[in-house]
């Protein structure tokens, strides 16, 4: 029996390999050697953006790398990405600094060295994250001192309110940025509606942080809808928009009704509706100086087949049981999988 699946690229979790060619590399911050994997795109164009896409707790650059695949949406929508390393600390495992002032500097620092090296839009650095790296997210966008980021995407983290409420630091926002915020209602690890880490502090419910970013950039309701759900599984993802009509920053919420705490993406790699990474670039696109055309557009019944390559962005032809991306000429893309 042949099986034929047809998947707009979701999301396939799987080990490292073959990503020598995007690191590990090594930029020193404070007399030390910070880890971080790069993706450039063959033939960036000058003045194209940066994602910074940032690790959970005890997680490493490359574990994100391998189970975002943005290295994928980077190549068809040219853009750089970077999956930095946090630091291990005193619990033995990796951290990022969402109490301090270090792991921010060191992010500046790193994007300072790589936008003199490839000339990168200062005007279109942008951040996401999950779990411990969405709320580094926020810490950036609470405590940045200059406009480095335009926009962030936290994904299953919350924000702190020590760092609004002063211990052990205060950080208020002082620049304007986009923010467009995924959480699950059933995710154990941050309960949607707030509460208590254990060792760390109070966080704020969703709802509230929402409510946070829309009042700082003076945001107005938009619209509001579900998404289709189509794996017909009744849990429903609700999507609410705000907008700056004069300036243009927008605040998104991805409310995924009964989701978890995981990196969000369709079936079979997933139990969701939709693939985060693609979400959150499509959100990143429309924020910066300039128009980005999404890749994620409607299809054309008309279009070609250009190539199909692999997860990893190699170019390969039709394999059984391996999930491959077939790119066309209209500049959509999907996964696809051939089953025997």
């Amino acid at each position: 029996m042949k099986i034929y699946l047809n998947i707009m690229l979701g999301l396939l979790f799987m080990p490292l390999v073959g990503f020598a060619q995007n690191g590990p590399f090594y930029f020193s911050h404070n007399n030390i050697q910070r880890e971080y994997y790069l993706h450039i795109p063959n033939n960036l164009p000058v003045n194209s953006p940066i994602v910074y896409v940032l690790h959970g707790w005890g997680s490493s650059g490359s574990d994100i790398m391998s189970t975002t695949a943005f290295n994928i949406l980077s190549d068809q929508n040219n853009f750089a990405v970077c999956y930095p390393t946090a630091l291990t600390g005193s619990s033995g495992m990796t951290e990022w600094d969402v109490s301090g002032f270090s792991d921010i500097d060191f992010i500046k620092a790193l994007n300072d060295s790589l936008w003199g090296e490839h000339q990168l839009d200062l005007d279109r650095v942008f951040a996401t994250g999950f779990s411990y790296g969405a709320e580094m997210c926020y810490h950036i966008a609470n405590c940045q001192t200059t406009d480095i980021f335009a926009a962030i995407a936290p994904l299953g983290g919350a924000m702190w309110d020590f760092i609004t409420n002063g211990w052990p630091i205060i950080c208020t926002p002082s620049i304007n940025i986009s923010v467009f915020i995924l959480n699950g209602t059933n995710d154990i690890e941050f309960n949607y509606n707030g509460g208590y880490y254990q060792g760390v502090g109070n966080y704020y419910p969703v709802d509230t942080t929402v409510s946070f970013w829309t009042n700082h950039n003076a945001c107005i309701y938009n619209t509001n809808y579900n998404m289709p759900d189509i794996n017909n599984d009744n849990f429903v993802t609700e999507v609410t928009k705000y907008n700056n009509i004069n300036t243009g920053y927008k605040v998104w919420l991805y409310k995924v009704n009964n989701g978890i705490h995981e990196w969000f993406d369709v079936a079979p790699w997933g139990n969701d509706d939709f693939w985060a990474s693609e979400e959150i670039w499509n959100f990143f696109s429309q924020v910066g100086n300039n128009t980005i055309n999404s890749s994620y557009e409607l299809i054309s019944p008309n279009k070609k087949l250009i190539k199909i390559v692999d997860l990893l962005g190699r170019e390969t032809h039709l394999n059984p049981n391996t999930p491959l991306i077939y790119i066309y000429d209209d500049g959509t893309v999907e996964k696809k999988m051939y089953l025997e």
